[in-house]
């Protein structure tokens, strides 16, 4: 939950934008990016209160470490929207690959090749 939310501020879109880099940092990293709480309360204040998580520097790409900036600024009008992020440097890394993931599914046996 974006730390506008927890504090009863307006929000909108950009606050799904902060739960974006959230979860792609926690897949990144495979684990959730605050440390453990003793109660959810404590969380919350964590998520308000503390420095935005950030993917380290060390472990990923400079495009990677970005893109989660830019997701995770506390301010929400200091984050970037759905539309810049589109074309933000990280998700466009590859875009000259050709992979044929349909294909892939297909011929794997994975069930999501159905969908």
């Amino acid at each position: 939950m974006a730390p506008e939310r927890i504090s009863g501020q307006k929000h909108g879109y950009i606050s799904d934008i902060w739960s974006l880099g959230l979860v792609v940092l926690e897949c990144a990293t495979g684990q959730f990016p605050y440390p453990l709480r003793e109660n959810f309360f404590e969380l919350l204040e964590a998520v308000v209160d503390q420095p935005a998580p950030f993917a380290p520097q060390d472990q990923f790409s400079p495009e990677f470490c970005s893109f989660i900036s830019d997701c995770v600024q506390k301010k929400a009008a200091d984050r970037k929207s759905a539309q810049v992020l589109l074309s933000h440097p990280f998700l466009s890394l590859y875009d000259d690959l050709e992979i044929d993931l349909a294909s892939y599914f297909t011929s794997s046996g994975s069930p999501l090749a159905f969908f």
